[in-house]
């Protein structure tokens, strides 16, 4: 019985302490290259080219970061991925 009861307590304090460490979510939001001219886009783990007048979606774990890929390497920021940018559309022009 004691083998049960020290399961069920070690159990019950695995679950207590993920609540406290769940992960972040994936949050998807619209990029649109509204800059008249072509740009690429770092995700932090590849690239994404973007001609003139394209909308893409990007879905990105929470606390994240896209940038602008200069010579295929991290630039400037474009958004910092959050809860409050999820289902958005973010025009270029008016982050860079």
């Amino acid at each position: 019985m004691k083998i049960l009861a020290s399961f069920f307590v070690t159990a019950s304090l695995l679950v207590a302490g993920s609540a406290f460490k769940s992960p972040k979510g994936e949050i998807c939001f619209k990029v649109k290259n509204d800059t008249g001219g072509s740009i690429t886009l770092h995700t932090g783990s590849g690239t994404a080219p973007m001609n003139g007048g394209i909308q893409k979606e990007f879905c990105m774990e929470e606390g994240s970061t896209l940038y602008v890929a200069e010579k295929g390497k991290k630039g400037k920021v474009v958004v910092q991925v959050s809860a409050d940018i999820k289902g958005k559309v973010i025009k270029l022009s008016s982050v860079l």
